[in-house]
C-alpha cells in the first residue's frame, strides 16, 4: 500500500484540517453506505474509507501514522525490542536452593477453613466434655474399675484439648 493510502481513500490531502477530513469522511460515507449503496465493493470500500477516517480523525494516530518510515507497509512495524529481566542475585539468608510454590489464598478459602476449624473444635470440645462427664460419673459410682477408666477418659481429654488448641491458633 502506497504511504498516503488513507489520504488518498478520503480523497484529501496530507495537510488537510481535521474539519476537512470530517467533511470528506461524510460525503463518502452518504455515499458509500451500505443501506444507501447497493452495488458490489460498496461495503468494503466504506469500510476503507471508515477506518482511514478513525485513523486520521484521531491526533495521535494520524502523527504515528505520518511518522511511518517511507518504506514499510503499515502492519510491517518493526517487532519490539525484547530485552531481558533484571538478574537480581541476594545473599545468603535470601537464597535458597530448591524454589518454593506459593498458594494464594482467596477470601473464600479462608471463610472455608475457618468453617471446619470452628467444627472441628465444636466437634472435639464436645467429645471431651461427654469423657469428661462420663469421668464424673465413674468416679462418683466408685470402684477401682471406675477409677482406672476415667483416668483413660481423662487422659483422653488431655490429649483431644492438646490437639485441638493447635488448630484453633490459625
Amino acid at each position: 500500500m502506497a504511504r498516503d493510502d488513507l489520504y488518498a481513500r478520503l480523497g484529501v490531502q496530507k495537510d488537510a484540517t481535521p474539519e476537512a477530513i470530517h467533511r470528506a469522511y461524510l460525503r463518502l460515507a452518504k455515499k458509500l453506505h451500505p443501506d444507501l449503496n447497493r452495488t458490489s465493493g460498496a461495503n468494503e470500500r466504506f469500510l476503507a474509507v471508515k477506518e482511514a477516517y478513525e485513523t486520521l480523525s484521531n491526533p495521535l494516530l494520524r502523527r504515528e501514522y505520518d511518522e511511518r518510515p517511507l518504506s514499510r507497509p503499515i502492519w510491517e512495524t518493526a517487532p519490539p525490542i525484547q530485552r531481558p529481566g533484571r538478574t537480581i542475585r541476594v545473599t545468603v539468608p535470601y537464597a535458597t536452593r530448591e524454589p518454593r510454590s506459593v498458594r494464594i489464598r482467596t477470601s473464600a478459602d479462608d471463610r472455608r477453613r475457618r468453617q471446619l476449624a470452628f467444627a472441628y473444635t465444636a466437634v472435639t470440645a464436645g467429645t471431651s466434655v461427654l469423657f469428661l462427664a462420663g469421668a464424673f460419673l465413674l468416679v462418683a459410682l466408685g470402684g477401682l474399675l471406675p477409677g482406672a477408666i476415667s483416668f483413660v477418659m481423662g487422659l483422653t481429654l488431655a490429649l483431644v484439648v492438646l490437639h485441638v488448641f493447635p488448630f484453633t491458633r490459625r
